[in-house]
C-alpha cells in the first residue's frame, strides 16, 4: 500500500468505513459492463438477488434523507441530483445485494427473537424509566418514513451485512516495520539551499511563426474554449420584495437600537498578559513583587514562564472565558496591574493592560439601515411563505413563470448568458440570491423542464427555468490569435529558463559549479528553506521542488517551477532530518489507523469478488425511467 494513501486515509474510522463500503463505487464493480437489456419488473439483479423498482424507491428516500441532513436542511430532488443522488442510490443496492447474495449462500440469518430484542434495548425507543415503548417506537417510525414491517427488513440487512463486513474486514496487528516506514515517510524532512532562475536570465524568446501558433492551438483547445452558457429566467422572493408588506416604523427601528445596543459598532479591545499561579498566596506574593518594582514580564520568567505564556493577545471583553477575569481586565488603566483575581472557573491570575483600544458604538442614524435589515430578516418569513403558496397555485393553475411574476407583481428577472462559475461571455460576473445553488440547478436541469424552487433560507425562495442554452464551442484561431501567441511565447519562456536551469543543475552535479557561484553569476543570493516535511511548501518552493528533494541524496541538485512568473529555481538538499523515535502512544495510534486501512482494502477485495463470482445487471430503460423522472420520491 503507498505511504501516501496511508497518510492520506489516516482520520479515517471503522464506522466511516462500514457506512462507505455500504454505497460501493463503480470503479469496484466496473460500469461498463453491467447494462444490459433485461426484464421490466427486476430493476437491478447480482446473483439470484432482484432490486425492485420499489426498492430503488425505499433506498432514494433513505439517501435523500441522508444527504439533507449532511446540507443541514431539506434538498429537493433536483438539487440532490446535481450532488450525485442517483449514483450513490444506485451504488448503495449494488453493493448491498451482492453482500445480501453472499449471506444467502452461506445460510445466514437473524432471528425474529434476536431483533425484538435489539429493538427493545434501542434507548431510542425507550421511555424516560428505560422500558421499551411502543409509542416511542411508532413516533420514531413515523419520523423516518418507514413502516414496522419496512424497519424490520432494513433492520434485518444492516445486521447481515455488518455481521459479514465486520467479519472481513478484521485484520492481525500491524507489524512494526510498517509503522516505522509510515513514521520515516510522515516526519523525515529535508532542509534545501536554492537560487532564483528569473524568466530574465534565459534567452530572448523569437517570433513565432503561423505554423507555430496555430500548433499551440491545436494542442491546447481547452484553453480557447467558450464554456457553455445558460439563459435563465428566475423569480426570486426575498425579505426585500416583501418589505412593504411588514410596515417597519421609526419607533421599531428605535426599539432595536435600544435593545441591540451593546452588540452594535465595535467593542472595545486590550491587549492582556496574564499570569497564573497555583494559589492565593503564591499570586499575593508575587504582587508583591511587582509593586516593590520587579517588571510583570521578568516576574513570569521567575516563575518558568516566556513571554508567549503569558499573552493572551487583544481581546474584547467576551473573548475572555472566565467573567470575574473579564470584569477585573476591563477596570484596569493601561500599564496597571491587577490585585490576584480568583476565577469562576478556578485558578488564581496576575493580569496587565498594555493597550487599550476604544470600542465605537455607531449612532442611531448610522446603525438603522443594519437595524432595518436585521428586523426585516426576522419578519419577512410569513410573509415569504405565502407568497411561495400564490406562486405555486399559479404555477399549479398553468400559468408560466413569467406570466405568475406578471400576476403577482414580482420581478422576473432574465439573465441572457451565464456559465457554471456565474460569469457572462465578456468576463463579468452575476450577482443572484442564492448564486451557488441557483447555478448548480440551472447546470443541472435543460429547457422546458419545469423545476423545484430553491429554499434559500435568509434570501427567500427563487423559482428559475433555462429559456436556452449556448453549448460550449472552440473559438476559431483568428479570433485568439493574439491570446494564443501570448501562451506560445510564455511556454517559450518557460522552456528557455528549464534549460538553463537544468544547464546549472548539470554544472552542479559535476562540481565546476556552487550554487555559490550560480548566484553570483545571476547576481543573486543563496537562499536557505526551514526543515519541510513532505507535504510542506514555502515561498518559492512548491510541490514539485519538494517532492523531487525527497528522491534526492543529501548533496542532490535539482530544479522546479518557483511560481513566480515563468521563473525556476535550482537548489540542493542540504541537509536530511531523520524524524524522531515514535513513542508508545503514536504507536498505538498509528497500528489503528493502518488496520483501518488494511481493512478497507481487504473488503474492497472481498466485493471486487463478489461482484465476479455473482455478476450485476442493471434494467438499462427502467433505469432510465426512473431517473429521469422529475416527481419527488
Amino acid at each position: 500500500m503507498a505511504l501516501d494513501t496511508l497518510r492520506k486515509g489516516a482520520a479515517k474510522t471503522v464506522g466511516l468505513i462500514l457506512v462507505g463500503l455500504l454505497v460501493v463505487s463503480f470503479a469496484v464493480w466496473g460500469i461498463a459492463d453491467i447494462f444490459t437489456g433485461y426484464g421490466q419488473q427486476t430493476l437491478i439483479r447480482v446473483g439470484d438477488t432482484e432490486i425492485s423498482a420499489q426498492d430503488y424507491a425505499r433506498a432514494q428516500q433513505e439517501v435523500l434523507r441522508s444527504m439533507s441532513q449532511q446540507a443541514g436542511r431539506s434538498l429537493s430532488l433536483q438539487e440532490a441530483r446535481a450532488a450525485g443522488l442517483d449514483t450513490r442510490v444506485l451504488e448503495r443496492l449494488i453493493g448491498g445485494a451482492a453482500v445480501d447474495t453472499h449471506a444467502k449462500r452461506l445460510g445466514l440469518g437473524i432471528s425474529d427473537d434476536a431483533l425484538l430484542a435489539q429493538i427493545t434495548k434501542d434507548p431510542a425507543f425507550q421511555d424516560g424509566a428505560g422500558n421499551f415503548s411502543p409509542l416511542a417506537f411508532q413516533a420514531a417510525l413515523r419520523n423516518i418514513g418507514m413502516t414496522e414491517a419496512g424497519y424490520l427488513y432494513s433492520l434485518r440487512e444492516q445486521n447481515l451485512r455488518r455481521q459479514l463486513l465486520v467479519t472481513v474486514g478484521e485484520v492481525a496487528n500491524s507489524p512494526r516495520a510498517l509503522i516505522d516506514a509510515l513514521n520515516q515517510f510522515n516526519e523525515e524532512r529535508r532542509i534545501l539551499k536554492y537560487v532564483l532562475v528569473p524568466k530574465s536570465a534565459a534567452e530572448e524568446v523569437s517570433a513565432p511563426t503561423e505554423e507555430d501558433l496555430k500548433t499551440y492551438y491545436d494542442n491546447h483547445h481547452a484553453k480557447f474554449t467558450q464554456p457553455e452558457y445558460r439563459k435563465v429566467g428566475l423569480i426570486a422572493v426575498t425579505p426585500e420584495t416583501v418589505k412593504d408588506q411588514l410596515n417597519i416604523t421609526e419607533d421599531d427601528l428605535k426599539a432595536a437600537y435600544e435593545a441591540k445596543q451593546d452588540t452594535l459598532g465595535e467593542p472595545e479591545r486590550r491587549h492582556v498578559q496574564q499570569i497564573a499561579l497555583p494559589d492565593i498566596e503564591a499570586a499575593k506574593k508575587a504582587h508583591e513583587k511587582i509593586t516593590s518594582g520587579t517588571d510583570f514580564v521578568e516576574m513570569a520568567k521567575e516563575l518558568g514562564l516566556t513571554e508567549t505564556d503569558i499573552d493572551l493577545g487583544t481581546l474584547s471583553r467576551k473573548d475572555l472565558a472566565d467573567p470575574t477575569i473579564a470584569e477585573e481586565a476591563f477596570k484596569l488603566e493601561k500599564d496597571a496591574v491587577s490585585e490576584p483575581i480568583e476565577g469562576k472557573l478556578g485558578g488564581v491570575v496576575l493580569i496587565r493592560v498594555t493597550e487599550i483600544e476604544p470600542g465605537k458604538i455607531p449612532s442611531f442614524e448610522e446603525a438603522k439601515e443594519d437595524l432595518e435589515k436585521g428586523i426585516l430578516k426576522d419578519r419577512a418569513s410569513g410573509a415569504i411563505f405565502d407568497m411561495h403558496d400564490k406562486v405555486e397555485d399559479e404555477l399549479a393553475a398553468g400559468s408560466t413563470l413569467e406570466e405568475a411574476a406578471g400576476k403577482l407583481k414580482l420581478d422576473y428577472q432574465v439573465i441572457d448568458q451565464v456559465d457554471r462559475e456565474g460569469r457572462k461571455p465578456d468576463g463579468s460576473t452575476v450577482t443572484l440570491p442564492a448564486q451557488k445553488d441557483l447555478l448548480n440547478g440551472v447546470f443541472a436541469t435543460d429547457a422546458g423542464i419545469e423545476n423545484d424552487p430553491i429554499d434559500a433560507r435568509d434570501d427567500g425562495v427563487i423559482w428559475y427555468e433555462v429559456l436556452g442554452v449556448t453549448p460550449e464551442q472552440l473559438k476559431p484561431f483568428d479570433q485568439v490569435r493574439d491570446e494564443a501567441e501570448k501562451g506560445w511565447r510564455a511556454d517559450e519562456t518557460r522552456n528557455q529558463v528549464a534549460k538553463l536551469a537544468q544547464k546549472f543543475v548539470s554544472q552542479l552535479s559535476s562540481g565546476s559549479k556552487t550554487l555559490e557561484d550560480v548566484a553570483k553569476e545571476l547576481d543573486t543570493e543563496v537562499l536557505p528553506t526551514t526543515a519541510l516535511k513532505r507535504d510542506d511548501i514555502t515561498v518559492n518552493v512548491l510541490p514539485p521542488a519538494v517532492s523531487q528533494a525527497f528522491a534526492l541524496p543529501q548533496g542532490g541538485f535539482g530544479s522546479a517551477a518557483s511560481g513566480v512568473d515563468e521563473g525556476r529555481i535550482v537548489f540542493q538538499v542540504d541537509e536530511i532530518v531523520e524524524p524522531p523515535a515514535v513513542d508508545e502512544r503514536a504507536i498505538s495510534q498509528l497500528k489503528s489507523r493502518i488496520g483501518l486501512l488494511l481493512s478497507e482494502d481487504t473488503i474492497a477485495e472481498y466485493f471486487s469478488a463478489l461482484e465476479s463470482r455473482y455478476g450485476v445487471s442493471v434494467n438499462q430503460q427502467a433505469l432510465a425511467k426512473l431517473v429521469g423522472s422529475s416527481e419527488e420520491p
